[in-house]
């Protein structure tokens, strides 16, 4: 991926840098100013430097998608039909490039590299002037949806949570500095090296015979390897980003901890699961959430998490079997486990039973069809 490729990573951490040291210097003589809307300067150039159809995508996207969002917020009759419209709009590039599993014919002239998350963003700012009626300036809302510490892999911004920090951003201190650079060790420690070795120890698994603890090792090697490398691109793009002044959201929070998936998906790829959960809830908004939408509500969100990483019947199964169990803890009352009045014994147990069945949903992303089948399959032999 290009975001770790040697040179582009130098680049996008020799900008950080110098970012840093400028704002520090602009606060000393110039208190009351801010290098932050120059930050498009840079983002820009990140991905002029990547590819220059990139950058014309991105720039015409930026413009297409703001002027929805600044439309949104003058339109008065058909409020509720342009609203929908502008978010499918906004989502629009991303269904043509995933289209072409299905129509491999399909021109694909669209260089897309993060868009994902990006789309999202776009989304995101439909719904916060729709909601609010506030006006979005451009400046802030090209550097939202640009801020290149985040631009591939997240985490996921809010345009309400950016605008704070872009309005206000931090200063780099000695402290703050020397915990970014260790956050920043951590993060390709985790991508470059533990989940190269975990992918080895994988792939050395596969080629045993069938059982039940060689596809539980399989369940529990993907997860991991998922975790890491996950959980190191946020670990690299929280470091850049505090190192400019704008704390970029935790991702992870320790999930291995959670006794249930509710809370499990309020730890893992938290800003993704917290995205989508929100702004469907949006939509349901002043309905009476009894158990059954709220089961309902789960199983959505389980299936446009695993369409949006991918179209394809691995990405739909996944999402149905997240779906079905997150539906079923909200129909039982199975929602929410308080650590502190449940024995340590079940609590532990109910933490390894979500474990182990994410484990299992792991495997999806990092086996193919054939081995996916055979793994299943071992977990019934002896």
């Amino acid at each position: 991926m290009w975001y770790l490729k040697v040179d582009t990573l130098l680049l996008m951490l020799a900008a950080a840098v110098l970012f840093a040291a400028a704002s520090a210097l602009l606060a000393r003589f110039r208190p009351g100013k801010a290098l932050t809307p120059w930050l498009l300067v840079l983002d820009l150039g990140l991905l002029l430097y990547v590819d220059w159809k990139l950058l014309a995508f991105y720039a015409a996207y930026t413009l297409v998608s703001y002027l929805l969002a600044w439309s949104i917020g003058k339109i008065r009759r058909g409020r509720k039909f342009c609203f929908v419209l502008f978010c499918l709009l906004d989502v629009a590039p991303l269904f043509y490039t995933r289209s072409a599993a299905f129509f491999p014919a399909l021109p694909q002239w669209i260089v897309l590299v993060g868009f994902a998350y990006n789309m999202l963003k776009a989304v995101d700012a439909v719904f916060y002037v729709y909601y609010t009626g506030e006006r979005i300036p451009l400046l802030a809302y090209a550097n939202y949806l640009l801020f290149f510490p985040v631009l591939t892999a997240g985490p996921i911004f809010r345009y309400r949570d950016f605008l704070k920090a872009y309005q206000a951003p931090k200063i780099l201190t000695a402290s703050t500095a020397e915990a970014s650079v260790k956050r920043l060790i951590l993060g390709l420690f985790k991508k470059l090296v533990v989940a190269a070795f975990l992918l080895k120890a994988l792939n050395r698994v596969l080629q045993m015979s069938s059982h039940f603890y060689v596809s539980g090792a399989l369940a529990v090697l993907s997860y991991l390897i998922l975790y890491v490398d996950l959980s190191g691109y946020s670990d690299i793009a929280i470091a850049v980003g505090t190192f400019m002044g704008i704390p970029v959201p935790e991702n992870f929070k320790k999930p291995w901890q959670a006794a249930s998936f509710t809370q499990f998906w309020r730890r893992w790829h938290v800003t993704l699961s917290d995205f989508i959960r929100e702004h469907i809830f949006v939509v349901v908004n002043g309905k009476r959430l009894n158990k059954w939408i709220s089961a309902l509500i789960g199983l959505v969100t389980m299936l446009v998490m695993s369409l949006w990483h991918e179209f394809s019947l691995p990405a739909l199964c996944t999402g149905l079997y997240m779906g079905g169990v997150l539906a079923l803890e909200n129909l039982t009352g199975l929602t929410t486990v308080d650590k502190r009045r449940t024995p340590k014994a079940l609590y532990v147990f109910r933490c390894l039973v979500v474990f182990g069945l994410f484990a299992v949903n792991a495997m999806f992303f990092t086996m193919s069809g054939s081995q996916l089948l055979q793994a299943i399959r071992g977990f019934f032999r002896l």
